[in-house]
């Protein structure tokens, strides 16, 4: 499946996850309610796509680096946010127990420490130059060879992940690895999709494959951190942390057959799809 990016689609693209990140950023300065945050930090991972495709000399330009340094400041922040408003949320089938008014108590704290901590960054990046990208200043051959690098260098990280995490329940960190570079891979796919008009089925279909995987690694995610967090708690409440793995390992299960199916399928294999890739 070749890939190929002309400086005038990518710098199309660029112009609207720039304007998609400024737009947000103001509903989120407005009111940082929990839809806020989800699009802020969807614009800035869409944004980070564009980024890490530029040429290292407009990469590394003062203004582009120190706002994307930026963004990705809150972008971290808010994921702490989010993680616990999902917590909250996972918690409020023991609402009825009176553990759960301390574990709530605890979560609130936390998340009013770091959204205050996230809006100060938020204020910080509104302050800063839009940062533009010119097409007659990306050279075609160059931005082809980096964004053809970044995608293969993704593509080989799912490829070394994957067999891992199909064969071990406990490898929390490399399946949220795997989770971060579905998503990376399919932002970086998206600035190649639609390009002169032309719709890709292969590459759209590959985009909506890693979407599902992202999701259901997302919500074992969602379950790895509330588990860690109930384990953190000095109240230990093992019924509730019992649920919460048994919970857990059905979604671990699911994900692995789904990718049982995909992997049977010789024509829409997941990784032979990848593999094509570059």
């Amino acid at each position: 499946m070749a890939l190929s990016l002309t400086p005038r689609h990518f710098v199309t693209k660029v112009e609207e996850n720039v304007k998609r990140v400024d737009n947000r950023l103001d509903d989120y300065i407005k009111d940082s309610n929990e839809n806020n945050i989800h699009d802020i930090r969807t614009a800035t991972r869409r944004l980070d796509a564009s980024y890490r495709s530029l040429p290292k000399k407009i990469r590394r330009k003062n203004k582009i680096s120190k706002y994307m340094t930026t963004s990705k400041r809150l972008f971290k922040v808010n994921s702490q946010v989010r993680d616990c408003d999902i917590i909250s949320e996972k918690l409020q089938k023991y609402s009825s127990e009176p553990i759960y008014t301390k574990l709530i108590g605890s979560l609130n704290r936390k998340r009013k420490t770091k959204l205050a901590s996230a809006r100060k960054i938020a204020l910080s990046l509104r302050d800063l130059p839009i940062p533009r990208v010119r097409e007659n200043a990306i050279p075609a051959k160059k931005l082809e060879m980096r964004y053809n690098k970044v995608v293969l260098g993704l593509r080989q990280r799912i490829q070394l992940d994957l067999p891992i995490v199909l064969t071990n329940v406990n490898k929390i960190e490399e399946l949220h690895e795997l989770r971060k570079t579905c998503k990376k891979l399919r932002y970086l796919l998206e600035l190649a999709s639609r390009q002169n008009g032309i719709n890709n089925k292969e590459i759209n279909a590959l985009i909506t494959e890693l979407e599902d995987v992202q999701d259901i690694l997302g919500s074992i995610h969602d379950s790895d951190t509330t588990i860690a967090y109930l384990k953190s708690q000095p109240n230990k409440v093992p019924h509730i942390l019992h649920e919460e793995i048994s919970e857990r390992n059905k979604k671990y299960k699911d994900f692995t057959q789904f990718c049982k199916r995909s992997l049977s399928d010789t024509r829409h294999n997941f990784l032979n799809q990848i593999t094509l890739l570059t």
